[in-house]
């Protein structure tokens, strides 16, 4: 990014609309002369200040039910702030902006610890104001101490009680005031997490095909309108033809002009970011690379960092595993790749992984087909934790690409379980990562681009007699997302290509989602290979077509690989970068009329579904691409908040440098 950006703004909540009562009662306890007895070790309120960054607050719309109970313990994690936090957001700036005298001189993790990394004074100067109140510091890492002790020493350690609340039929814990601390602590600390009990739930970013669709059926294309879906009915006056049965590796690197380049990303290094770990990825990656003429995997190639002791993965996070990793392996066959594991799916766990990668720089990329949710939802002390990790991945030469997420311009409640609301996912939306938005692509019998739409698609079923489609085009069924943060400021590397109008959020110019744009359709997705186990103990390995952003951002990762390659060196926090090469045409600009495509592109949808006994039911839908009707987004001319910028092709690695 070429300029600081706004801190992220606090979330109005009942913490917030409590303050002049919590105000008032303190002046009550300081004419009585007496005070609360949680509260009676607290440091007086002009000792203390406001701490912007914490998770602390109630939902909106959460009813307050009274005191919470005063027994249990609660764990607390205190994120501490990086000594110069202003020279290091200059570094980020400086290191990561073509032009600048300090373009590409990245520290090594050893220079960044010296130079940032937060001190042994400000270890136990945290350690002791939070001892002083009863907690106990139990570990934790160079970025953060972990404490632990009861109700009543997390509230002095605050200055602010803990209530229950109602919320969505839960009841949950959370602070009924603003969270404070001793202004002696305050420039050491840059954010605080369990303070309530509503934790933020990390998830794949969705819209995966889970069907199987094997690449011999009669019932799938193995390219983009090869197999007309003569024996259903036609739509939009014409037979449609059935899906892509999900493109092959080198019908991917032809689109998108990895072929003529010879690049195979040698010399380079991808980390992939997931929940738990697959027992089988390793044998499932070399097993597709086999059976479909690929490169194979060298030893040692691929590995895993994985904490100790990870319960058994759950399917969805195993998908999302094997599929990020066979998608780099496809761009770029060469690069090695890293599986860094999350202990667990919550926010903290995200956090220790994405340390590990920038702590010993693991890796020079690193695919992130992941999100929390809202970033309107997110704590704010979520969100300084990772931002302030990406502003050290950016002065290491370390670049984080994220999913834009696969719902158009909604996206996830704070944990996941309430209704979407219009907003941008986080992390994607963060102005030091690059966010990867999708597309729908066409390749022809002879593995060229034929054209490419915004991944934002309607499903009609077929219908209950089997002569036509349910009220085409049908209804929503997912896109890419995208739009304007409601967190971040505009960072100066967006300030040109996009209209102003695409930024405005509440009246300020924001950061908008997503960057860029690579194949995420489901319909139009790559074939995948993974060995599954149904509830009934059968399985094996199998193919099926797969999405979602969660394809575009490992796909866009092995992009990366390859131009670190032809660079020559680590390409970092790529975004200045990366609009410099669009205005120099270096993406294919996409839009929902694309030339050559049909009116509108559309394609039979097979789904494929096995219950636990095996038993294999086929069912169809038409999905009819680039609708781009979900609210408020649109896949138009030059940038939009479907594609970004565009797709890469052959030129952009001619630009990247």
């Amino acid at each position: 990014m070429l300029q600081a950006h706004a801190a992220p703004s606090r979330r109005p909540g009942p913490g917030r609309r409590l303050q002049t009562a919590a105000a008032a009662l303190a002046a009550t306890v300081v004419a009585l002369g007496t005070a609360p007895p949680a509260l009676a070790a607290t440091a007086p309120a002009t000792d203390r200040v406001l701490l912007a960054s914490d998770d602390g607050h109630a939902p909106a719309g959460a009813v307050d039910e009274g005191a919470a109970s005063a027994s249990g313990k609660i764990s607390l994690r205190v994120y501490l702030q990086v000594r110069d936090p202003a020279g290091l957001r200059t570094l980020a700036r400086q290191v990561s902006t073509p032009g600048n005298p300090h373009y590409r001189h990245f520290l090594t993790p050893a220079r960044f610890r010296s130079a940032y990394a937060p001190t042994a004074r400000q270890r136990a100067a945290v350690s002791s104001w939070l001892r002083s109140c009863g907690l106990d510091t139990n570990g934790g890492t160079d970025h953060y101490i972990a404490a632990s002790g009861d109700p009543a020493a997390v509230e002095c350690a605050v200055g602010a009680r803990l209530h229950r609340y109602r919320w969505q039929g839960r009841s949950l814990r959370a602070l009924a005031g603003p969270a404070r601390i001793p202004r002696s602590v305050a420039p050491d600390v840059l954010s605080m997490s369990g303070l309530s009990s509503l934790t933020p739930a990390v998830r794949p970013a969705g819209g995966r095909s889970a069907t199987v669709t094997p690449a011999s059926s009669a019932t799938c294309s193995t390219s983009y309108g090869a197999n007309p879906a003569t024996a259903l009915p036609p739509a939009y006056g014409t037979t449609q033809p059935y899906q892509v049965c999900g493109y092959l590796p080198g019908q991917l690197r032809g689109a998108y002009g990895v072929t003529p380049s010879g690049l195979t990303g040698a010399g380079t290094k991808v980390a992939v970011i997931g929940a738990y770990a697959s027992t089988t990825v390793a044998s499932d990656a070399q097993t597709y690379a086999s059976r479909h003429g690929e490169q194979t995997w060298a030893s040692g190639q691929f590995t895993q960092d994985v904490p100790d002791g990870l319960p058994a993965q759950p399917m969805d996070w195993g998908m999302e595993e094997i599929m990020d990793v066979e998608a780099v392996h496809a761009i770029a066959p060469s690069a090695d790749v890293e599986y860094v594991a999350a202990a667990d799916a919550t926010d903290a766990s995200f956090l220790d992984a994405v340390s590990r990668v920038v702590d010993a720089r693991l890796a020079d990329v690193v695919s992130d087909s992941w999100v929390i949710g809202a970033d309107t939802g997110v704590p704010s002390g979520t969100v300084s934790a990772f931002d302030q990790l990406f502003q050290q991945g950016a002065v290491e030469g370390v670049g984080f690409v994220f999913a834009s997420g696969d719902h158009g311009s909604q996206a996830a409640s704070q944990d996941g379980n309430g209704s979407p609301v219009t907003a941008t996912e986080f992390p994607a939306s963060d102005p030091w990562v690059t966010a990867v938005g999708g597309t729908s692509l066409a390749v022809d019998a002879d593995g060229r681009y034929q054209w490419e739409t915004g991944w934002e698609s309607d499903y009609a079923a077929l219908s209950a007699d089997g002569t036509g489609w349910e009220t085409l085009p049908g209804s929503y069924a997912g896109g890419s997302g995208g739009g304007p943060s409601a967190v971040f400021t505009r960072p100066s590397y967006q300030r040109h290509l996009i209209p102003a109008s695409a930024f405005t959020g509440n009246g300020t110019l924001r950061r908008v989602v997503p960057d860029v744009a690579m194949d995420a359709d489901p319909v139009t997705g790559m074939l995948v290979g993974q060995t599954y186990t149904l509830p009934n103990g059968a399985g094996g390995y199998v193919e099926y077509a797969s999405g979602g952003t969660s394809l575009a951002a490992p796909l866009y990762a092995g992009i990366q690989a390859l131009a670190q390659q032809r660079a020559g060196r680590p390409l970092g926090f790529a975004n200045p970068a990366i609009y410099q090469a669009a205005e120099n045409g270096a993406f294919r600009d996409v839009t929902d009329r694309p030339a050559g495509a049909p009116r509108p592109p559309a394609a039979v949808h097979t789904e494929l579904t096995a219950d636990a006994t095996g038993t294999v039911t086929t069912s169809y839908v038409l999905a009819t691409f680039g609708r781009s009707q979900d609210a408020g987004l649109a896949t138009t001319p030059a940038y939009d908040d479907v594609t970004g910028v565009g797709t890469p092709t052959a030129a952009y690695f001619n630009h990247i440098r």
